[in-house]
Protein backbone atom coordinates (compact mmCIF):
# COMPACT_ATOMS: atom_id res chain seq x y z
CA UNK A 1 0.00 0.00 0.00
CA UNK A 2 2.72 2.31 1.08
CA UNK A 3 3.93 1.88 -2.60
CA UNK A 4 0.79 1.88 -4.48
CA UNK A 5 0.13 5.62 -2.56
CA UNK A 6 3.58 6.89 -3.43
CA UNK A 7 3.22 5.80 -6.92
CA UNK A 8 6.08 3.41 -7.21
CA UNK A 9 4.42 0.92 -8.72
CA UNK A 10 4.31 -0.49 -12.34
CA UNK A 11 1.49 1.56 -14.01
CA UNK A 12 -0.74 -1.60 -14.65
CA UNK A 13 -1.58 -1.11 -10.66
CA UNK A 14 -2.73 2.65 -11.18
CA UNK A 15 -6.63 1.64 -10.99
CA UNK A 16 -6.10 -0.87 -8.65
CA UNK A 17 -7.84 0.94 -5.90
CA UNK A 18 -10.55 3.46 -5.65
CA UNK A 19 -9.96 6.68 -3.69
CA UNK A 20 -12.89 7.45 -1.85
CA UNK A 21 -13.98 10.76 -3.42
CA UNK A 22 -13.89 8.02 -7.19
CA UNK A 23 -16.81 6.00 -4.86
CA UNK A 24 -19.07 8.44 -3.63
CA UNK A 25 -18.96 12.74 -4.24
CA UNK A 26 -19.93 14.35 -1.50
CA UNK A 27 -17.42 15.70 1.46
CA UNK A 28 -16.06 13.54 4.26
CA UNK A 29 -13.67 13.87 6.51
CA UNK A 30 -11.60 10.95 4.55
CA UNK A 31 -11.72 13.52 1.36
CA UNK A 32 -8.52 15.56 2.83
CA UNK A 33 -6.64 12.76 4.07
CA UNK A 34 -7.07 10.75 0.23
CA UNK A 35 -8.00 7.95 2.11
CA UNK A 36 -8.40 4.36 -0.10
CA UNK A 37 -11.99 3.02 -0.59
CA UNK A 38 -12.86 -0.10 0.91
CA UNK A 39 -14.74 -2.45 -1.48
CA UNK A 40 -17.63 -4.42 -0.75
CA UNK A 41 -17.18 -7.97 0.08
CA UNK A 42 -20.40 -9.92 0.04
CA UNK A 43 -19.09 -13.26 1.55
CA UNK A 44 -16.08 -14.19 3.56
CA UNK A 45 -13.98 -15.32 0.88
CA UNK A 46 -14.23 -11.60 -0.69
CA UNK A 47 -13.09 -10.29 3.04
CA UNK A 48 -9.95 -12.57 2.43
CA UNK A 49 -9.06 -10.69 -0.66
CA UNK A 50 -5.43 -9.08 -0.54
CA UNK A 51 -7.72 -6.08 -2.04
CA UNK A 52 -9.84 -6.06 0.88
CA UNK A 53 -7.77 -6.87 3.84
CA UNK A 54 -4.48 -4.66 2.21
CA UNK A 55 -6.73 -1.48 3.02
CA UNK A 56 -7.83 -2.60 6.27
CA UNK A 57 -4.23 -2.76 7.65
CA UNK A 58 -3.50 0.57 5.58
CA UNK A 59 -6.28 2.31 7.00
CA UNK A 60 -5.28 0.95 10.86
CA UNK A 61 -1.51 2.67 10.70
CA UNK A 62 -1.12 6.50 12.33
CA UNK A 63 -0.83 8.66 9.29
CA UNK A 64 2.46 10.28 10.74
CA UNK A 65 4.51 6.49 9.54
CA UNK A 66 2.39 6.74 6.60
CA UNK A 67 3.90 10.13 5.76
CA UNK A 68 7.10 8.77 5.55
CA UNK A 69 8.60 10.08 2.08
CA UNK A 70 11.46 7.20 2.58
CA UNK A 71 10.70 3.13 1.94
CA UNK A 72 13.63 2.26 4.50
CA UNK A 73 11.83 4.90 7.33
CA UNK A 74 8.41 3.76 6.72
CA UNK A 75 9.76 -0.19 6.97
CA UNK A 76 11.29 0.77 10.07
CA UNK A 77 8.29 2.62 11.67
CA UNK A 78 6.03 -0.02 10.96
CA UNK A 79 7.94 -2.61 12.19
CA UNK A 80 8.48 -0.57 15.56
CA UNK A 81 4.53 0.04 15.72
CA UNK A 82 3.70 -3.77 15.08
CA UNK A 83 6.10 -4.43 17.79
CA UNK A 84 4.87 -2.34 19.89
CA UNK A 85 0.96 -3.04 19.65
CA UNK A 86 1.63 -6.64 21.06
Amino acid sequence: MYKYTTSQLPATFNNYFEHITDVHPYNTRQIKTRQIALPKARLNSGAKMMKYSAIKIWSKIPPEIKSRTCWALFLAEYKKYVLLSY
